[in-house]
């Protein structure tokens, strides 16, 4: 059974009034395999309090968009998640993903692109996500070009990162990101972080009350990506 991650994350009625006047919403990603988050895997419309879990289980994707901001990453073909990792999968021809089979490295999930109809296409790993009790399937959650012939490598990452943004839409590509990104540390013995939003810096911080268990290890931030 794979392990559940929750994060709790609180804001003022007069934040809620001001990100609702500008259209502002919370986005979520993960950084993956060494690079900066380029996947805008959730976004949603923040109430007081908001309740986003998910599962550490994944599955892998392909789609023809471009890896530029704003692109949807539509699938034209994925394995279902809870696909298995260290293992290998082909892109085939025929627009199909099959595997797993042999060949796999140990923590990742490959992928040899055969699909002829492009000169490379994007590829990266999806993953399901509940946000204030509404289940949210099959997302990207990264987003890497990989050639005819290539074999892409993607490593899951427990990390998120989450950040204040408008214009962002879910499950696809932000390489424009407008505000400071809070990083979180989940995985091992943190399964639960709770934050509430700082105004004044516009990050993310710890609430008060005991309740972020990676309290020992101060949260991480990244500046805008303009």
């Amino acid at each position: 059974m794979s392990q559940q991650f929750n994060l709790k994350t609180v804001f003022t009625n007069e934040q809620l009034q001001i990100m609702y006047a500008t259209g502002t919403n919370v986005v979520v990603g993960k950084p993956s395999d060494g690079r900066s988050t380029n996947v805008a895997w959730q976004v949603f419309k923040p109430l007081q309090t908001n309740l986003f879990s998910w599962k550490e289980e994944y599955g892998i994707y392909a789609s023809a968009a471009d890896i530029r901001n704003g692109a949807t990453l539509s699938q034209l073909s994925n394995t279902p998640i809870g696909s298995e990792m260290g293992k290998q999968y082909v892109l085939q021809d025929s627009g199909r993903i099959v595997g797993p089979m042999g060949g796999g490295y140990p923590n990742a999930f490959l992928l040899l692109n055969q699909f002829g109809m492009k000169p490379y296409m994007t590829v990266g790993l999806h993953q399901n996500a509940t946000v204030n009790g509404i289940e949210r399937i099959g997302n990207a959650v990264s987003a890497i070009p990989a050639l005819m012939q290539s074999t892409a490598v993607m490593s899951p990452n427990t990390t998120l990162h989450i950040w204040l943004q408008s214009q962002v839409v879910s499950n696809s590509v932000v390489t424009t990101i407008t505000s400071p990104i809070t990083e979180l540390k989940f995985g091992g013995n943190v399964t639960e972080i709770s934050i509430t939003y700082d105004s004044a810096t516009g990050k993310f911080v710890p609430v008060k009350s005991g309740a972020l268990k990676s309290a020992s290890e101060p949260l991480n931030y990244i500046e805008p990506s303009l």
